[in-house]
């Protein structure tokens, strides 16, 4: 019998699960303490005592609870848990290991074989990732996290047989059906069969989901404050300021911000690094912080630097911090460029950045958010340089053939998509299609059969070599003409196309990814390029791949264009965005949200 006032084990387990849920790890930590100091064989309090440790990116530490969990007798789900823990610090064996043997112990725990899963896609093995999917949809059929990730490896596979699942449709049902959601809607960007309505839908249920009580909590942030002859202080969040497309395109913009009026801060997520483009991100700011690995105190430090505006470059992209954005650690949070949707809860963010082309007015009610738009693109960008030239035969291409080239990821790739491309390449003789080379081989082996199956010769679909960044834009210039994917349309690769003086095809679609590309060519001025449909496209390709002239009068246009494009003028794009922001601020002080739209 306990002695009088002294809290029994279950008592001092269920008081620190209730801080963990609080977000108080620090005190959920200290009441595990004394309940492991009194009872040092409590299997779920070294469990919670892992998971804590976890979620404060401490894996050695974590590790070592749940092989303490599981020495006192824990059950199943903490061998996962230590799998992960494994995972997170680069021991795969180990994590391996420890997903076996939960699938050992319980060969139906749908989870564990989502987590194998996880793992084999870490280490490039896709193809044992897809199965191990598939063995969680057999004993969960309908899981929607499954679904969607099987879903997802087949279109970095290119692998478009209808014969297997899971299918689009199967996807796109379960999404419409959902009540909860543990997958993130990203995937649905890349899907015909999914519009913008279910896009909202899907972000909006994934958002409840994963951050309803955090969502329904008071902010962090204190309310806005006036400028009073004051710089703005803006701050950025990303996983991204390193070698990837989010900083190739924002940090000449955002070193280009007016210092005498405006504070900038980058707030650093994610594994550390030590390359050049983290380099340039630290010189762009004023301030760069690496942030805690805990949401809570990672949440609190920005609160503490008392924002006017935060601006979320990951969004529902890898390695996202949504559990920070929605503890509202600035009075107006916008969500730009990083993802191309929606996150469909306004709490996460008050607005979304885009234009008047993009996201057009028209379009509001497809968004959680508010519309910010800016007056010209929604895309920041570097100016234009000059890049060595590179050679055909060097990049393996055909010397007089016309190239046709995308550079998109594979899973933006789809059936339809390359029937159209296929009718490109069939009606110009001896053309060649020049891809970005997929991740896994498969790929490539299945996107040459699916030409084949489309009258195509494989051979002419030409796969680049990987590249550093500027290497790759040297040879894009090799190319006569870029064509764009859809329904998620080319991003960072569209804009690297046109600096490099290749023109680009696409038309508009009903989502903001799939209006990206129209955005980029109204702003530079290239109209001619933008097509008004899907059978527009293919003709405009067909018609420019047999007539030369008509080519060298395109990408003549298009030289004329660069020097002065806006597109290219980091410098004009901070002045435009510190505009954007001054209007949120000003909005937030009236207590007033909705569409801001800034003309010139």
């Amino acid at each position: 019998m306990p002695v009088t006032g002294t809290p029994v084990p279950a008592a001092l387990y269920a008081q620190a699960f209730a801080e963990f849920r609080r977000g108080q790890a620090e005190r959920a930590l200290a009441v595990l303490g004394r309940l492991l100091q009194r009872t040092p064989a409590h299997a779920d309090g070294w469990n919670l005592a892992g998971v804590i440790h976890g979620t404060r990116q401490e894996h050695a530490r974590a590790v070592e609870c749940y092989r303490r969990a599981i020495a006192a007798g824990a059950g199943v789900g903490t061998w996962v848990n230590l799998g992960l823990a494994e995972q997170r610090r680069q021991a795969h064996a180990e994590a391996e290991a420890a997903f076996r043997e939960a699938l050992r112990r319980d060969r139906t725990l749908v989870i564990a074989w989502q987590k194998l899963a996880g793992l084999f896609e870490e280490t490039g093995r896709d193809n044992q990732a897809l199965e191990c999917h598939r063995q969680a949809l057999r004993f969960e059929p309908g899981n929607l996290r499954s679904l969607v990730d099987a879903l997802m490896l087949r279109r970095y596979l290119a692998d478009w047989d209808p014969a297997v699942g899971p299918r689009p449709g199967d996807v796109v049902a379960a999404w419409e059906s959902a009540t909860h959601s543990d997958a993130s809607p990203l995937l649905l960007l890349a899907l015909p069969e999914a519009g913008p309505r279910l896009q909202k839908r899907a972000a909006a249920t994934f958002a409840a989901s994963q951050w309803g009580p955090l969502l329904a909590q008071p902010p962090l942030a204190a309310p806005p404050a006036p400028l009073s002859g004051r710089r703005l202080r803006i701050g950025y969040l990303s996983s991204d300021f390193r070698a990837h497309a989010v900083s190739f395109l924002v940090l000449d913009a955002i070193a280009a911000h007016d210092r005498d009026t405006c504070e900038v801060v980058l707030y650093a997520h994610g594994a550390p690094v030590a390359d050049g483009w983290r380099a340039r991100a630290k010189a762009a700011a004023d301030r760069f912080v690496d942030l805690e690995a805990d949401d809570r105190s990672a949440a609190q430090r920005i609160a503490d630097d008392r924002l006017d505006v935060l601006v979320d470059l990951n969004g529902y992209t890898a390695h996202g911090r949504m559990a920070v954005v929605a503890r509202r650690p600035a009075p107006v949070v916008a969500s730009w460029l990083g993802y191309i949707g929606t996150l469909g809860d306004p709490r996460l963010a008050d607005y979304v950045i885009g234009d008047a082309v993009a996201t057009p007015e028209a379009m509001a009610e497809d968004f959680g958010e508010a519309l910010a738009l800016l007056p010209h693109c929604f895309q920041a960008n570097p100016g234009a340089r000059r890049m060595p030239a590179a050679s055909r035969d060097q990049a393996g291409l055909p010397r007089d053939a016309v190239v046709f080239c995308s550079f998109n990821q594979a899973y933006k790739l789809h059936p339809a998509l390359w029937d159209d491309w296929c009718e490109v390449l069939v009606r110009v003789p001896g053309s060649v299609l020049w891809l970005a080379p997929p991740r896994d081989a498969a790929a490539q082996a299945n996107l040459r059969r699916e030409a084949g199956a489309r009258g195509v010769d494989p051979e002419r679909i030409v796969f680049a070599a990987a590249l550093p960044r500027d290497a790759h834009l040297s040879r894009l210039a090799l190319a006569d003409i870029a064509l764009d994917t859809w329904p998620y349309n080319s991003g960072t690769t569209a804009s690297d196309a046109l600096r490099m003086g290749v023109p680009l095809l696409t038309f508009p679609g009903d989502t903001f990814a799939g209006r990206m590309a129209t955005s980029l060519l109204a702003a530079l001025g290239l109209n001619e390029c933008i097509a008004s449909g899907r059978r527009g496209l293919v003709e405009s390709a067909v018609r420019l791949g047999n007539d030369g002239a008509a080519r060298a009068f395109l990408r003549t246009r298009l030289a004329g264009l660069l020097p002065t494009a806006r597109l290219f003028d980091p410098r004009a794009m901070a002045r435009d965005l510190e505009r954007l922001y001054r209007a949120m601020h000003a909005n937030a002080l009236a207590r007033s949200h909705g569409t801001i739209r800034l003309t010139d």
